[in-house]
């Protein structure tokens, strides 16, 4: 997971855009009338989101075609999302391009290492369709990510997965990923969280349930998968000239490298498992 800065941009600016660019007259001006919820349900998000119970919010549960404001169904204002704000040729479609590559690099934050491409509704809308368009809660996201996040709704703090926006940097300064390699043809990396118990319960059993919405545990595996099978055409030579003393010392310095670049990054679990595992070293990088 990495931490991202929460966006400067708020709901009412592209609500304007959104309700400019809507065909009827009578639907824009109830969208119009029913502003101030958008703007209340942003303002109850960022209090939550703050504190970490977003779990809390009130969930909407009436079907598509049930009324919300005046005229205004569950499917009109998701729609504000869908009809205005996703379509390359609409108004409003610059402020998703522009969420989408605040991204570092067009990292995905919920993975680590996926491109962002897309953007993911932190509370779902099915649930939260007066917060469709609200910017912090759309966060650039991978389309796997996107897509293989679980849309069930947290039901306390426990089950809540990080948010890229709101967490605290000792999600960046502490290492909580970590990997074992397994003896084994073909070669395998086992990956598991296992957050600081300095944190205290309920930010560790968010960490670990992050880590299983998104199926990091099996994704990283594929990942170290693909780093393994080059590598060990690197090692192989210096196993040569330098023994298993210098392979270690290669393994190590590349794991201090990584660590120090990110200390959550699959790579940097990768190579602190591989340093450290006898059986790698004494030739098990040579199993594909």
């Amino acid at each position: 997971m990495r931490n991202l800065t929460p966006p400067a941009l708020r709901a009412e600016t592209i609500f304007e855009d959104c309700v400019s660019n809507i065909g009827s007259a009578v639907k824009a001006a109830e969208f119009r009338r029913a502003k101030h919820l958008i703007e209340n349900a942003e303002s109850d998000y960022l209090t939550a989101a703050q504190n970490h119970v977003l779990f809390k919010l009130p969930a909407s549960i009436e079907g598509n075609d049930a009324l919300l404001f005046g005229g205004l169904s569950k499917r009109d204002v998701k729609g504000l999302y869908s009809d205005q704000m996703v379509p390359p040729k609409k108004v409003a479609r610059h402020y998703y391009d522009k969420l989408v590559v605040s991204a570092p690099q067009r990292r995905c934050p919920f993975c680590g290492f996926g491109r962002a491409t897309t953007l993911d509704h932190f509370l779902n809308k099915a649930d939260y369709p007066w917060l469709a368009i609200v910017p912090i809660n759309l966060v650039p996201a991978c389309k796997d990510c996107n897509h293989g996040k679980s849309t069930s709704r947290a039901l306390s703090a426990n089950k809540q997965i990080l948010h890229p926006y709101f967490e605290g940097s000792e999600l960046t300064d502490d290492q909580w990923l970590f990997a074992s390699v397994i003896p084994s043809t073909p070669l395998a990396i086992d990956y598991r969280a296992e957050p600081p118990t300095k944190w205290g319960t309920a930010l560790q059993l968010r960490v670990k349930q992050h880590f299983k919405d998104f199926d990091l545990k099996a994704r990283f595996s594929v990942e170290a998968t693909t780093e393994l099978s080059p590598l060990r055409f690197t090692l192989k030579p210096i196993d040569t000239s330098a023994g298993r003393l210098g392979v270690r010392q290669h393994l190590t310095a590349v794991a201090s490298g990584e660590h120090e670049n990110i200390k959550n990054s699959w790579k940097t679990a990768l190579y602190q498992a591989l340093a450290e595992s006898d059986w790698y070293i004494d030739g098990g990088y040579l199993m594909k």
